[in-house]
């Protein structure tokens, strides 16, 4: 695969990644009624939905910087370990599949961001 397609691939990946993160972090700043009933089930306070929003949005922004890329995708497996911690915690392992696709897709995101800068060290 050629360098070019791996940048359009890692775009395509932290495309997709910051917009399920600043969806879900939209969702909970604007108080949608699914997520503050989630918010309750997980014992978090009401209020909690302002750091956990403002979070998840700076992390779907993150993605989209280039020069912060590594750094959040590194980011995006410690906010995947406390989601299924809280979803495990809460009895909610049915809701495991959010934290695993988002890791995954940032584990692929990494891998080619990672291939990309080890092919460009080397054209260097």
């Amino acid at each position: 695969m050629s360098v070019k397609t791996k940048k359009i691939l890692s775009w395509v990946l932290s495309g997709l990644l910051a917009f399920g993160f600043i969806a879900a972090g939209g969702s909970k700043l604007a108080g949608v009624p699914e997520q503050l009933q989630n918010l309750q089930s997980w014992g978090y306070p009401e209020w909690f939905r302002f750091p956990i929003g403002l979070g998840e949005i700076a992390l779907g922004i993150g993605l989209l910087v280039p020069a912060s890329r590594l750094l959040t995708l590194y980011a995006v497996f410690i906010w995947a370990a406390v989601a299924a911690i809280t979803h495990l915690q809460a009895g909610q392992a049915a809701m495991l599949g959010g934290p695993i696709a988002f890791a995954v897709l940032a584990l692929l995101n990494l891998l080619v961001w990672r291939s990309v800068a080890s092919e460009q060290t080397k054209l260097a």
